[in-house]
């Protein structure tokens, strides 16, 4: 079971391509965390998107100041460690700043990295 989290204002989709291509199962989780500032996928990702079976959640976010979406990014992935602490995590995004995330987690036995494309994914 893997749950991405997905900063999709760092890659504008870009790091999502071949995302159909993981055989990623029902009991995987996509989500999506978007904005103003980068609210439209193209059409190719959007049918990579439902040809695969993952549960997939959209999650609009307000941003008003810089890493405010990282922070709320952040912010959610505790509380999914928190109902589900045996999935694996992965934050997609290509912002160096989730590196501290990362360390905080696995240095509380939690499972969480980052990868900066789909296509870096390896279980």
């Amino acid at each position: 079971m893997a749950c991405f989290l997905v900063d999709f204002e760092n890659g504008n989709g870009n790091m999502m391509s071949g995302i159909s291509h993981l055989h990623l199962s029902r009991n995987d989780e996509i989500i999506i965390f978007y904005s103003k500032n980068a609210s439209h996928l193209a059409m190719e990702i959007h049918q990579e998107l439902e040809r695969i079976k993952a549960k997939k959640t959209y999650v609009r976010l307000d941003t008003g100041s810089k890493n405010s979406l990282d922070f709320q990014l952040v912010t959610y992935l505790g509380a999914c460690i928190q109902k589900s602490p045996k999935k694996k995590y992965y934050i997609v995004s290509k912002d160096n700043g989730f590196d501290c995330v990362c360390r905080f987690w696995r240095d509380n036995n939690i499972v969480v990295k980052q990868i900066g494309q789909f296509s870096n994914y390896n279980p």
